[in-house]
């Protein structure tokens, strides 16, 4: 357990590292991404795109609107875009860290980057160990597999994915451990981090019932009114009042209780059946990233019955619920959180020999998709 951490440690700060390398070589061989390779630019790198609403929530705080049009609106090629999308965990965890420590955002959203980035590999790791009941060794192998897949460079940057994944493993891990309730204190900062995080306490009430015998097992302590035995449920309700009283500041601040849904309208963002999202559009990214949800979503129907219900669950909500918005936008930063398919490689990859190499090609392949991040090319959305 120790080496494992040890090596995850190291794992954290070498990502940093080999980013910025990464991005002075692509530098000096004349692409159109240029820096100096001084500080600032060391700890810019890691902010882009919705990094800067992030900042602007941190820094500005989420404005009172007495105009509808302020939360956002897309129309044509005119837009309204609003710090409202975006919930509110993350920016105040910046905002606090900055006021603490006297720093300003990106020095304050490196160190969370850092602290987050640790958690959440560590997360996978315990995942490995507790939940999926896999050795130390092949745990920590696995964690790599993690850390190195294509699109996880997100879990660096100043993003919520670390963050969010440390979250929602720890909710797993927690249940696991019949800790109840440090999982009513774990998925409340999980439901104010992103809009779905409400929604992954189904697959997290799904666990708990498996972990306590089963559908029928719960259905025959209630026929007995032998409440005691589900007592644990309770402890799940501290999300929906965290999201209740999030609901009420909305009302109070823009009028509208769910005024984050209606800003999603500045990003193009409007409701429908989630397969119609795909190859909505003519533009490379949406191309890219409609055949990797498909490629995804085949890999998991394949993979339904190596998994638990809670597992499958929390699979299809995380690739089909960012769909309903009517757009693949973002599509492979969204699947970097559902652990039990990387979970399905590793167990896979992990029969042969070369095993390690194709851990290295994961890794190249993650430096290519981090490229669009550095010249915030819409593919790193």
């Amino acid at each position: 357990m120790k080496r494992s951490l040890l090596v995850i440690i190291i794992a954290v700060f070498a990502l940093k590292l080999i980013y910025f390398l990464f991005a002075l070589s692509v530098s000096e061989f004349g692409h159109e991404y240029q820096i100096e390779g001084n500080k600032d630019d060391f700890f810019s790198l890691f902010k882009r795109n919705d990094s800067y609403w992030y900042q602007k929530a941190a820094e500005q705080g989420y404005p009172e609107i007495t105009n509808p049009l302020d939360l956002g609106y897309s129309s044509g090629k005119y837009f309204k875009q609003s710090v409202w999308a975006h919930f509110p965990f993350y920016p105040l965890s910046v905002r606090y860290t900055e006021k603490i420590l006297n720093l300003d955002f990106n020095y304050s959203a490196f160190i969370l980057s850092i602290l987050f980035a640790f958690t959440a590999f560590t997360g996978f790791y315990l995942l490995c160990t507790n939940v999926f009941k896999i050795n130390e060794k092949d745990s920590l192998l696995y964690t790599l597999f993690f850390i190195s897949f294509p699109f996880h460079y997100y879990y660096s940057m100043y993003y919520t994915e670390a963050m969010f994944f440390t979250f929602l493993a720890f909710s797993f891990i927690s249940i696991s451990c019949k800790k109840y309730w440090l999982t009513s204190v774990l998925i409340l900062p999980l439901t104010l981090l992103r809009p779905n995080g409400i929604i992954c306490l189904i697959p997290l009430i799904i666990y708990f019932i498996e972990e306590e015998g089963g559908f029928r097992q719960i259905y025959n302590y209630l026929k007995s009114y032998d409440l005691k035995k589900i007592r644990g449920l309770l402890f799940f309700l501290s999300a929906p009042l965290a999201l209740g009283i999030y609901c009420i500041y909305q009302k109070h601040m823009t009028g509208y209780y769910f005024a984050f849904i209606k800003a999603q309208s500045g990003w193009y963002k409007e409701f429908m059946f989630p397969l119609l999202a795909l190859f909505r559009r003519s533009d490379i990214s949406t191309q890219f990233n409609s055949v990797y949800t498909i490629v995804f979503m085949l890999i998991c129907i394949i993979a339904w019955k190596k998994l638990p219900l809670s597992m499958n669950v929390l699979i299809w909500i995380n690739i089909l619920l960012p769909m309903t918005s009517g757009s693949v936008a973002c599509m492979p930063r969204y699947l970097s959180v559902v652990f039990p398919v990387t979970v399905l490689f590793g167990s896979y990859f992990n029969k042969y020999k070369w095993r390690y190499l194709f851990l290295i090609t994961l890794f190249c392949l993650q430096l290519v998709t981090f490229y669009p991040w550095l010249i915030s090319h819409p593919f790193s959305f």
